[in-house]
């Protein structure tokens, strides 16, 4: 039986290469006819159809033929970059394919850095926003819409998002949401499912108002006037990455409109921004050990006034067309990291 599947696998390896690439962004493969790929890999390319007819193009990585993303590879014109310049693939006899005499042609190698081990899949918490919804294909994280819709459903109870919930319903929750399931969620564990949300920005690589942007949120808050603040507070949330900024938007709108319940949960926009601040920003100086305990009380103290603000004035930052221009034009003026 493994005869003819011998066949078909030697038959895809000898399909002719019309072309090379080197991959320029990691790709984890989603269904059997695909190929991960990896940063540095060179891949043989034997179908490429023009983008505006399909974004999937099919190659040759190593032994393993399938499709892949054409925005994850650069075409190789004439020769191959020199950091991919620094081994061969060993000759292999000939009756194993034809292609391989054309791969060695292309100096087959792996860039100077260590290679990391690929992961089997992605999970949700603890991966970058950006990178997690473009795989997901989602405007928002699905767990921030679950958790968030059935709160709003069920959790207009006293201490929501103050109160902590049973660690092992949280992880059991984290679990189904890593392996890209909808769990159950029940009215009984609802402070499990509001921890659960608080967790996933806790998490993230880079918070939901990122690290570039920390010292502009901080100085918004500052401001001396009202208007002032608004324009300031304006500013840096524009120049959030598109992810972040509909993840925000999504996120202020949940909790100004279970600030507007407070005389049920007692989580008026101060109490909820006390919660909220340390998961939403991340001061690099507050970790230091030359911070003052006067300063980093400080800082806290001014990280709440920040995310406050975001939720008592989230219909104005969030105004309907500043929204929709900001979701395709935002992301593309982060400066970057001193």
């Amino acid at each position: 039986m493994w005869k003819p599947q011998l066949e078909r696998a030697v038959s895809s390896l000898n399909v002719p290469a019309i072309a090379a690439a080197h991959v320029i962004k990691s790709y984890v493969a989603q269904a059997p006819d695909e190929v991960s790929l990896e940063v540095g890999d060179v891949v043989c390319i034997t179908d490429m159809p023009p983008k505006e007819l399909s974004p999937w193009w099919r190659g040759k990585r190593g032994f393993q033929v399938g499709s892949f993303p054409s925005e994850c590879v650069e075409l190789i014109s004439g020769t191959v970059p020199e950091s991919l310049v620094n081994s061969l693939r060993k000759p292999v006899p000939k009756k194993q394919g034809k292609f391989l005499p054309f791969l060695r042609s292309l100096v087959k190698a792996r860039p100077q850095r260590a290679r990391q081990p690929e992961p089997e899949k992605e999970g949700v918490f603890g991966c970058d926003l950006g990178e997690h919804l473009l795989r997901s294909g989602r405007d928002v994280p699905q767990v921030l819409q679950s958790c968030s819709e059935f709160i709003e459903q069920h959790g207009m109870v006293r201490g929501i998002y103050r109160l902590s919930g049973v660690t092992s319903k949280i992880q059991r929750l984290r679990h189904e949401f890593d392996s890209e399931q909808l769990p159950e969620l029940s009215v009984r564990d609802i402070h499990s499912v509001s921890s659960l949300s608080k967790m996933y920005f806790r998490e993230l690589p880079n918070p939901l108002l990122t690290d570039q942007l920390y010292a502009k949120f901080l100085d918004a808050a500052g401001a001396a006037t009202e208007e002032e603040r608004m324009v300031r507070m304006k500013g840096a949330i524009q120049q959030l990455p598109a992810p972040h900024y509909r993840t925000l938007e999504y996120l202020m709108r949940h909790l100004a409109s279970l600030a507007g319940n407070s005389s049920v949960t007692n989580m008026d926009a101060h109490n909820l921004a006390i919660v909220w601040a340390p998961n939403l920003l991340r001061s690099q100086q507050s970790q230091s050990a030359c911070t003052s305990g006067g300063a980093a009380c400080l800082e806290v103290q001014t990280q709440t006034a920040v995310v406050e603000f975001l939720i008592s004035h989230a219909d104005s930052l969030f105004s309907s067309k500043t929204s929709s221009a900001m979701g395709e034009e935002a992301g593309e003026r982060l400066p970057p990291l001193a």
